[in-house]
């Protein structure tokens, strides 16, 4: 994800650009889930420090159909007004030429929480943030600090890490390959930590740059980056590639396609939710995953404690929110005398990793 500088091994995504929205009607022409209800009136468990109830909102970039990124915003939003009974306005397809005008809008009309999920929001925060001091902004999948707003980071390399380690150890030709969407600061730490796990387990093994969709849309584009998934895996030198790390998104179903469809055993991993078990392909071994959930979670309730927000929040193995999840069907899918030792190997790189032994940056 978003974002510039070492420490952004982080999200997975990046900055990309929105669809188009109409300024005159930016609040009104995104879609909105779970509008915000009138809270009780004789209650203070959703009311700020001020005793104002306190209302949430929650944008970003893309489609919240993505199956990815976006969407894991829209789980977040759920999960907050099943606990707390604070619901998120949610607004997607937040596109560059309308965030100032939604951002905007949002804080004048009282808002009191704006969460940005997605680098591509941090200059206009930045800009809008000191203007509004009654409203508390955070973006996420970015790593700069400021004293006007909270910048949250999800290193997702570490993750990425632990599947390089079950790719090294499944992998019958000891090569792999990575595909994402476009390339980026945090999509190079990916992959870097994915190539640094494989290369650990298998040193005279291969991991082969990565592949990029690109193009207009190359989140979404699912046609293309099934096309860029079906070359990599023709290529056959020095070995074909038989496993494969991807961070697409919604282009994440075309990737997987090519994969259902290969004629040869290939395997892919899950990345920002849990894919698991998507519904194109059965060959998803494990997902590195971004519980975005807990992470936003935990600031709505500082909020609404009275907590200020600012500087660098990082999201990494040990605070829980990243992590690599194991499918429940992995003896089935690689064989339970495999499937054991990927467990050991997993385990094994999860306790260096936390313990500092071991880093998912390239080095």
């Amino acid at each position: 994800m978003p974002g510039s500088g070492k420490a952004l091994a982080t999200s997975s995504r990046s900055g990309r650009p929105g669809l188009a929205l109409l300024l005159g009607c930016a609040l009104f022409c995104c879609r909105e889930t779970n509008p915000p209800s009138e809270p009780a009136s004789n209650s203070n468990a959703n009311t700020g420090s001020a005793g104002r109830p306190l209302s949430v909102a929650i944008l970003v970039p893309g489609s919240l159909s993505d199956a990815g990124w976006n969407y894991s915003a829209k789980e977040a939003a759920d999960r907050i007004a099943a606990e707390l009974e604070i619901s998120p306005k949610v607004l997607d397809k937040i596109g560059a030429s309308e965030r100032k005008t939604v951002l905007r809008s949002l804080a004048r009309e009282g808002t009191r929480l704006i969460i940005c999920h997605g680098y591509e929001f941090n200059s206009t925060v930045r800009e809008l943030a000191p203007q509004f001091p009654a409203v508390q902004f955070v973006v996420s999948g970015y790593d700069q600090p400021d004293p006007h707003f909270l910048s949250m980071v999800f290193d997702l390399s570490e993750a990425a890490y632990l599947c390089g380690v079950i790719a090294a150890v499944i992998s019958e030709t000891g090569h792999a390959g990575f595909v994402s969407a476009q390339q980026t600061p945090p999509v190079a730490l990916c992959y870097e930590g994915f190539r640094k796990g494989f290369l650990g387990v298998r040193p005279q093994g291969t991991v082969r740059p990565p592949v990029y969709i690109e193009g207009e849309n190359p989140w979404e584009d699912a046609a293309a980056a099934k096309i860029k998934t079906q070359t990599l895996l023709r290529a056959d030198q020095p070995a074909p590639v038989d496993v494969l790390f991807q961070n697409t998104d919604t282009a994440s179903s075309g990737v997987f396609e090519a994969v259902s469809e290969a004629s040869r055993k290939v395997f892919v991993f899950g990345a920002n939710r849990d894919q698991n078990e998507n519904a194109t392909t059965d060959r998803v071994p494990a997902s590195a995953v971004i519980r975005v959930d807990r992470a936003f979670l935990e600031v709505v309730r500082e909020v609404r404690a009275g907590q200020s927000l600012s500087g660098v929040r990082r999201h990494n193995l040990r605070t829980g929110v990243v992590d690599c999840v194991l499918n429940r069907r992995l003896d089935r899918l690689v064989g339970a005398e495999t499937a054991e030792r990927v467990r050991r190997a997993v385990a094994e790189a999860r306790a260096k990793i936390t313990s500092g032994q071991v880093s998912s940056e390239s080095g």
